[in-house]
């Protein structure tokens, strides 16, 4: 099993707080010190960085919560006062908590408010943030105005037309699925974006260029000009917490630079990534709050993200934490390197010194060696084609034949012409062997979305859509 650490932002004060978590840990929590006692670790061993990753064992939601009782996993063996819980999306069938103390939402406050003035400034204009996350996601600021309407687009737009033009700014914060149905309501409702500055945060999942380009557009931004205000991608965890990685406009344009160059993006993500594959996002970390390990890497140095929280206010300490995303980590110099090397400009200043290349989860992959990602960002190719469609699509995977199921938007009959634009954005390898447009009521997998819920995007197994296909048979372009 290979792990790897070796990055210069991985210095002796990341390395004293990982020591210091361990040792209240081993001391403090019962089921940790349960673990360590079945894998025959003994604390005194675990004496620097490479000692705790070769030692130390690796922790998933399995022999976790799964496991064992919240008391047992915390510090003291019982839960503190608790200011927050953190449910995350039970998308694999269990769920897990991160809780909160008063004190850590407290320092969780400070560094979200210090990481969002670094990306827009929130401390000299006047802000306010529209909180549109699912599931009963909340963030305080002391910095912002937060309204939280969750998955309300109505409530959302209202909020914009009733406080937008009392704020220098508005920061937008949603998943990808439902900030296409906000932004489309907000066109119907006669929206000008213009008459704003706005800025959006993507979390909850991964998205490609052309879903960056679609939004930005709809809002009136224009990529690759960050200064009007940009779309940026937030990386969180129900149980570790918020915001852990994150994209500044340098990683945003250093994704961008490989996205229209294959030979960089090649060098710079893996000799194996080819258009089967969506781009990985590149983030940055902080080094003193985040220790990353990877494990289990590939001949690329991809492997499984395994996080070490080091925030000592925690009531539930997680050491090498696994949540079945892929990463590689990157060393600054290199990418500055192999970016001289072709050309590409890139301004190092601005580059932050910890990088991360987050590839996806490890669910993602499918049966044809690509990705959902790839299919679902083909959507948004065509910005006139994208406001016709929901976002919602569901692949049914049957051996060598795929089936593409796409929901239409309320209003929108099947066309031909949707079908064209979805596969020309598609690689000629990838393109399903039917490809199935519903009008948006008789979308086989829900009537109507339930921004809640994490949409499953692709199963395996036949296409048993045929038996959920209404009487009246909508159209069917069969490839």
């Amino acid at each position: 099993m290979k792990i790897v650490t070796s990055t210069p932002v991985f210095g002796t004060e990341t390395e004293a707080r990982v020591l210091s978590e361990f040792r209240r840990a081993a001391t403090d929590v019962p089921a940790y010190r349960t673990l360590l006692q079945e894998q025959g670790v003994r604390a005194a061993d675990v004496r620097d960085l490479a000692a705790f990753s070769r030692l130390c064992p690796l922790l998933s939601k399995r022999n976790t919560f799964d496991r064992f009782r919240l008391q047992e996993m915390s510090v003291g063996g019982r839960l503190a006062d608790l200011a927050d819980v953190l449910t995350s999306s039970g998308h694999g069938g269990r769920f897990s908590f991160g809780v909160v103390t008063r004190q850590q939402a407290a320092a969780s406050t400070d560094f979200l408010d210090r990481a969002l003035d670094d990306a827009f400034g929130i401390a000299a204009r006047k802000t306010l943030a529209i909180n549109c996350l699912p599931m009963g996601v909340v963030f305080a600021s002391n910095l912002m105005t937060v309204a939280t309407t969750s998955v309300r687009e109505d409530m959302a737009v209202a909020l914009l037309e009733a406080f937008g033009d009392q704020y220098e700014q508005l920061l937008l914060v949603g998943d990808p699925l439902f900030m296409k149905r906000f932004t489309d309501h907000a066109r119907e409702r006669g929206i000008d974006w213009s008459r704003y500055r706005v800025n959006a945060i993507i979390g909850e999942e991964m998205f490609g260029p052309h879903f960056r380009g679609y939004l930005a557009a709809s809002l009136g931004l224009t990529v690759g000009q960050p200064g009007g205000g940009y779309v940026m991608s937030s990386f969180g965890v129900g149980e570790l917490g918020l915001h852990l990685l994150y994209e500044t406009p340098a990683t945003i344009e250093l994704r961008r630079a490989a996205c229209s160059n294959p030979s960089f993006a090649r060098d710079l993500f893996g000799a194996r990534l080819g258009d089967e594959m969506l781009l990985p996002m590149v983030f940055t970390f902080d080094p003193l709050r985040t220790f990353i390990e990877v494990d289990g890497i590939d001949r690329d140095g991809y492997g499984r993200m395994t996080t070490t929280m080091l925030e000592p206010e925690r009531t539930v300490p997680l050491l090498r934490y696994q949540t079945g995303d892929i990463v590689r980590l990157l060393d600054r110099a290199q990418v500055v390197g192999v970016a001289r090397r072709h050309g590409v400009s890139l301004d190092s200043a601005m580059l932050p010194s910890a990088l991360i290349a987050l590839r996806g989860r490890d669910t993602d992959r499918l049966p044809n060696n690509s990705e959902a990602g790839v299919y679902k960002d083909a959507l948004f190719a065509d910005h006139r084609t994208a406001r016709r469609m929901s976002g919602a699509f569901r692949l049914e995977i049957d051996g060598d034949r795929c089936t593409m199921h796409v929901q239409l938007t309320a209003g929108h009959a099947p066309h031909v012409s949707i079908e064209e634009a979805i596969l020309r954005a598609l690689p000629p390898r990838l393109r399903p062997s039917r490809l199935v447009l519903w009008r948006y009521a008789e979308f086989p997998f829900g009537m109507t979305l339930d921004y809640n819920r994490k949409f499953v995007h692709h199963v395996s197994g036949g296409d048993d859509c045929a038996a959920r296909t209404p009487a009246a048979a909508i159209p069917e372009y069969a490839l």
